[in-house]
């Protein structure tokens, strides 16, 4: 499947003419392991009647730039890489194995060195002579075959270079990372003589150092030439592993290799889950491309290519959507204190491929070329209508106006990958973009309802990352369902599919009844209510989200009334005229009215000097769990006679609508048995939302309704 992605994502990319840097770019790992750039190794060999070769002086393609106040002693200096000059020396570091040994082929001479390799070469001759032998039978644009005496003057130049590199690692100029390159300037080769220095910004010609053996002229980089010896040992990689001489892909007659290639590490011949367990057992004899399959020199290129637009399109989640996948979503106190760990989470990344794109077309590639370079770089044009994805996705992604069609499709994959040990989290696939584009748009209602319901309880604007989360799709659903939940559940919605409510109200009630029954007497109360109140908003904003979704995308489904509704209904609707449709609007009417009462209670029994809770001290007595029946027989039936006992004055008003809810709950019992976390996450978003009224420092002895604040109305019975 991902061998069918990546070269659909990467033939678009070949059939628009690529220039041979940006070619480079794509399928090597210059602009990755860029750090390698600060010590360039130049060796300028020539052979005429006998070999020479000469050490050029060690360089450093990029700039440090100097960060932090200028008052202090210590400073942050940061290595800014040349990649557009790197890119005259391409590389491909390793996925599998030791990256130090030698592996793979290599297009042209150039060699990773390692800050443990630097020493090594400076006391160890055999390793010296083993880093050249090793990699130099496996290099293809060699011009002769080097001699044992050829290696040996080029392992004492290797030596004097490492020991410069040292010298910088000792003075704290530099880490130790390095390319060794071994260039052979002539007429045709990748690497050749030129009497002037290239211009900034050729697009053939990159410098790499003045010669040594030839003073006056300087030694370019040929980049057409560079870039098809390298592809050229990308191929051959693959024939390693094995040939056929048909096509897996496109069906074509003639030689193809096996699918292996070092620049993709998701399918390393080391890695033994794509193999039937037949062939595992001989691994080493494998012929990847009778096993796996095989591509043609154009699908092959295509692969590569795509793997190059797959690893650039890659994007990190944000590290608060990372730690909510590993959250408890149902334990309140679990939350917090897995919240507070310290133990490092693995980086989850994301990729949007926009699949199927279009063949090579006479009229395309002047747009199309456009299109595709803002979907590599992530950002949007003015002028046109490219979207953000990361409210959706999680990650940094872009879709441009000219795929924003149901002509498209797009592929999120989500995956971890370290020392190439790859997970892989969720593939959705065949997402339409006219989906998405309805949720980016709905989006900015969500962050409205949720901005709301924060005035609404705490005043002021939202604080903190919670601002930026409630624009998150990916967020919402994460704290909603959980890890265990979430890509099922985000699969769904971009497949516009229903999805479940009874998972998000049990996990919701849970969290509800948690912080409504921790006690810690070193914190006291404060801040579980401030946390349930944070409950209460997302309960909210994700009931509204619900709602949208199912109107605007499913046609149908599921859709609630609001919070301002359903305090509307339960403040103002004449007694005669006040009935409960629902579970749902029971228990958020037992909670609003038992809300009002508490404020009542709590000044009854000694207010600031002493005030007990109602919740805690009549109805979660000893701690035990709220429950619908708990909150009827020891709440709603009981409100009168408390407020007989401690004279509190109750209106005509507020016993009647306690009268109404406590008999509907009676009528309704064997069905809110049946749905116990909706009445208890309706319950604690009343009670919550009830206490603005105890907020506004109202008067005690008069029962006040509260309408919305956006009303500005408050009725007094």
């Amino acid at each position: 499947m991902f061998i069918e992605r990546l070269v659909a994502q990467g033939r678009p990319f070949l059939n628009c003419d690529l220039k041979p840097s940006e070619t480079l770019r794509l399928i090597s790992d210059v602009a990755g392991e860029s750090r390698c750039l600060e010590n360039i190794i130049i060796i300028e060999a020539e052979k005429e009647d006998d070999f020479k070769a000469v050490l050029l002086p060690l360089q450093t393609w990029g700039d440090y730039i100097e960060e932090g106040d200028s008052n202090k002693r210590k400073k942050k200096i940061t290595f800014i890489p040349d990649i557009e000059r790197g890119l005259g020396l391409p590389f491909i570091k390793p996925g599998t194995g030791n990256p130090t040994a030698p592996q793979g082929k290599y297009g042209v001479p150039v060699y990773l060195i390692f800050p443990k390799q630097v020493s090594e070469f400076i006391t160890n001759e055999s390793k010296v002579k083993a880093f050249w032998r090793g990699r130099l039978e496996r290099t293809l644009a060699l011009p002769w075959q080097l001699s044992d005496t050829d290696v040996f003057i080029l392992g004492n130049l290797l030596k004097v270079a490492a020991g410069q590199v040292e010298a910088r690692i000792k003075e704290k100029q530099s880490q130790g990372y390095g390319l060794v390159s071994l260039v052979f300037p002539n007429t045709s080769g990748p690497y050749r003589y030129s009497d002037k220095r290239p211009v900034k910004g050729d697009p053939d010609h990159i410098l790499v150092g003045e010669s040594v053996l030839k003073p006056g002229k300087f030694i370019v980089a040929h980049l057409p030439t560079v870039a098809e010896l390298f592809w050229f040992s990308k191929i051959e990689e693959g024939a390693e592993e094995g040939k056929r001489t048909k096509c897996s892909f496109c069906g074509k007659n003639g030689e193809a290799v096996s699918v292996y290639s070092k620049a993709w590490s998701w399918l390393a011949y080391t890695w033994d889950c794509p193999l039937s367990e037949e062939l595992k057992t001989k691994k080493r004899e494998i012929n990847l491309a009778q096993a796996i399959g095989a591509l043609c020199p154009d699908c092959y290129r295509a692969l590569i290519v795509g793997a190059g637009i797959f690893n650039e399109l890659a994007g990190s989640l944000a590290p608060q959507l990372t730690k909510e996948i590993f959250l408890p979503v149902a334990s309140a106190g679990g939350r917090e204190e897995k919240a507070k760990s310290k133990v490092r989470l693995p980086d989850i990344r994301g990729v949007a491929l926009v699949l199927p794109l279009l063949e090579e077309d006479e009229e395309a590639p002047e747009y199309f070329t456009e299109a595709l370079t803002t979907l590599r770089q992530k950002n949007v044009r003015q002028g046109k209508k490219d979207r953000f994805l990361k409210a959706i996705t999680g990650f940094e992604a872009v879709l441009p106006d000219e795929f924003n069609s149901d002509n498209y499709r797009l592929t999120l994959v989500y995956f971890t990958e370290a020392n190439a040990d790859v997970h892989l989290r969720a593939v959705i696939e065949d997402v339409l973009p006219s989906t998405v584009s309805k949720l980016l748009d709905f989006i900015p209602q969500v962050i409205g309802e949720a901005v709301q319901i924060w005035r609404y309880l705490k005043g002021g604007e939202i604080q903190g990352p919670q601002n930026s989360n409630y624009g998150s799709l990916f967020y919402l659903l994460n704290r909603a369902y959980g890890g265990c939940y979430l890509w099922h559940t985000l699969e769904a919605i971009l497949h516009k599919k229903p999805i479940a409510w009874d998972t998000f109200v049990a996990g919701a009630a849970s969290r509800m009844n948690g912080w409504g029954r921790v006690q810690d007497e070193n914190r006291g109360d404060k801040k579980n209510y401030y946390n349930l109140e944070n409950e209460v908003i997302f309960y909210w904003t994700f009931r509204y989200f619900y709602s949208l979704y199912n109107s605007v995308l499913l046609k149908g489904g599921k859709v609630m009334a609001s919070w301002r509704e359903m305090i509307d209904k339960i403040s103002t609707t004449k007694i005669e005229e006040l009935s409960i449709n629902d579970v749902e609007e029971l228990g958020f009417a037992a909670g609003y009215l038992l809300g009002q009462f508490k404020s009542w209670y709590w000044r009854a029994t000694g207010g600031q000097n002493g005030g007990k809770d109602f919740i805690k001290h009549r109805i979660m007595s000893f701690g035990s769990t709220l429950t619908p029946d708990v909150i009827w027989r020891r709440g709603l039936s009981r409100v009168q006679e408390y407020a007989l006992k401690l004279n509190i004055p109750l209106s005509d008003d507020f016993r009647h609508r306690v009268g109404v809810v406590e008999s509907e709950y009676r009528r309704k019992k064997e069905e809110v048995n049946a749905k116990k976390d909706e009445f208890i996450g309706a319950f604690w978003s009343g009670y919550v939302l009830a206490n603005t009224v105890k907020k506004n420092k109202l008067a005690p002895r008069y029962f006040v309704w509260v309408k919305p604040i956006i009303e500005k109305e408050v009725n007094y019975f």
